[in-house]
């Protein structure tokens, strides 16, 4: 069986396996899907998983420290001000090796944002989709080997 047939197969079973499980967590879906995508997007396997689990998180950081400054400064413009910084720094923290995925930054970042500003479930859904890539992931190579 090719790769791409095995992954198909494995994706789709644990996609299944996640949205309802994500339900009984207590965690948003699509935040995990997202993880998932940034483990296949750096497409470096597991020697990839610190870059992804870094660039992740630090777009989380950066949307949880806006809406905290956003808080004590309360205003559009200064939330527009706090938006332009941090989108800065997320292209500036690639001078990082740990932090070099620029897209996986704004995809954590998007992510917080899009799940209601709650930091812990963010961080948490994206790091089953990364644990569900790794096992999606290794699970094909192992189905494809076999053949």
């Amino acid at each position: 069986m090719k790769y791409l047939t095995a992954v198909g197969i494995t994706v789709g079973l644990l996609a299944g396996a996640w949205v309802w499980g994500s339900g009984l967590l207590g965690l948003t879906g699509f935040v995990g899907f997202l993880g998932w995508a940034t483990y296949f997007a750096v497409g470096k396997g597991l020697q990839g998983v610190p870059e992804v689990l870094c660039s992740n998180l630090s777009g989380v950081f950066w949307g949880a420290l806006t809406i905290f400054l956003s808080s004590l400064m309360p205003g559009q413009l200064v939330l527009i001000g706090l938006v332009i910084a941090a989108a800065a720094v997320m292209c500036w923290q690639a001078n990082l090796p740990l932090l070099g995925f620029i897209p996986g930054t704004f995809i954590g970042n998007a992510a917080f944002y899009a799940n209601g500003n709650d930091w812990l479930k963010t961080a948490l859904a994206l790091l089953c989709g990364v644990a569900l890539g790794i096992i999606s992931d290794y699970a094909a190579k192992f189905i494809s080997a076999s053949e």
